[in-house]
């Protein structure tokens, strides 16, 4: 694989050669074996790269490119761009075409290497939840960036025509879905997340709203508001708030956090001040009474996929989509997507009750799961008598 002197990013990432052999590339630029995979898939992956070469451009088995970019992007020049109808399918929008993209599918086409390889292993069809859609290796047939001027949102400009070009198949593609249950397809899937888990040369932050607030707080108060996370976390913090104190209902309004507990993202961390004004319902509170509720509210993290409100629930806690983008199904069917940190994202996701719709995560997305309870609680709180002198 000569690009990967190009692509040094692509170390540790897992490679199908042409010769069908499974391995990575390590720090010193070489080809390692993966003997025990290779002999697994051996006679699978010639038949696979048989069927794939056959037609790659009309092939369903190619999920991206991986390519240098001119243009600067948050997380350098390396960028992973989805296929059309893979980003179709990952962000999935009412009233498109086969050969129009939204701009919404348009502005996340793009990902750094890292972010896309994740999306692919965390990708799931919400018919057959347990099964993995997407197992996601480097292949390389020495092209450049012409040979997929049709799958680019633009022509290649002069000086990029020559771009090398590195493929990312899904390797499941010619494996029926009832088949893909064994340990070996386990353990590649397994092998390919650690592989990009790199946290120390990831050159931005996926959630990036939560990370600006993170930010400007640290700067104008000298503290990291998410500086104790770590230590919350090592007291095995619950789910249900940040001091570990359940709420006590029982009337199953907390089914949410029990049901996705397994899909959580790290750990919750810390709400603040600022991400609660995101909300319009809280702009207006009381400065000592919204720090009051921010000291109680968690930011929870999921993968894309994941189900986060079911059509018909009834209870008293709301959902606030933070940052990310979630699909809401209605009983007929129709579709609608709202994205966190936008003007449609002010009011709590499906807040009339019961819920008109379903509603799962489109991208990794964050949010807040607050009790209306909780909040009524706060506000009906008198705030403690300021003294002339300014002390309480």
């Amino acid at each position: 694989m000569g690009t990967i002197n190009t692509f040094p990013g692509l170390i540790g990432f897992y490679v199908l050669t042409p010769e069908g052999q499974l391995g990575t590339y390590n720090r010193s630029g070489n080809f390692v074996v993966d003997a025990k995979l290779t002999k697994a898939f051996e006679d699978y992956n010639r038949r696979f790269l048989m069927s794939y070469l056959q037609n790659p451009a009309k092939s369903s088995s190619r999920l991206a490119i991986i390519h240098r970019t001119k243009e600067k992007r948050p997380w350098g020049s390396e960028t992973l761009l989805f296929e059309k109808n893979i980003v179709r399918r990952l962000y999935p929008m009412t009233g498109t075409t086969e050969l129009d993209l939204t701009t919404f599918q348009k502005k996340n086409r793009e990902k750094s290497i890292y972010r896309g390889m994740e999306i692919f292993l965390e990708y799931k069809d919400n018919s057959t939840p347990d099964i993995l859609v997407y197992c996601p290796v480097l292949y390389d047939r020495n092209t450049t960036l012409t040979d997929y001027a049709s799958e680019l949102d633009r022509a290649p400009i002069s000086d990029e025509r020559g771009t090398s070009v590195v493929e990312v198949l899904n390797i499941l593609a010619g494996i029926p879905v009832g088949r893909r249950y064994t340990p070996e397809i386990g353990m590649l899937k397994e092998k390919i997340y650690q592989g990009i888990i790199k946290k120390d040369v990831r050159k931005s932050e996926e959630f990036t709203l939560i990370g600006d607030i993170r930010r400007r707080a640290t700067r104008d108060s000298g503290i990291d508001p998410y500086g104790d996370v770590d230590k919350r976390a090592e007291r095995q913090v619950t789910f249900l708030s940040k001091n570990g104190d359940q709420p006590g209902h029982a009337d199953g309004g907390n089914t949410l956090l029990s049901n996705i507990a397994s899909s959580l993202v790290g750990h919750p961390e810390p709400a603040d001040v600022e991400t609660l004004k995101l909300f319009s319902r809280f702009r207006n509170m009381e400065h000592e009474k919204l720090e009051r509720l921010a000291n109680e509210c968690l930011v929870y993290k999921v993968p894309p996929g994941t189900q986060l409100l079911e059509r018909g629930t009834n209870d008293t806690f709301n959902l606030y989509l933070v940052e990310g983008s979630v699909q809401l199904v209605a009983a007929d069917g129709n579709r609608k997507i709202i994205e966190g940190g936008t003007p449609t994202s002010s009011n709590p996701v499906s807040y009339l009750k019961p819920r008109m719709y379903t509603v799962s995560a489109v991208t990794r997305a964050a949010f807040l799961w607050i009790d209306d309870r909780q909040i009524e609680k706060i506000l009906q709180e008198k705030n403690s008598p300021v003294q002339r002198d300014g002390t309480k």
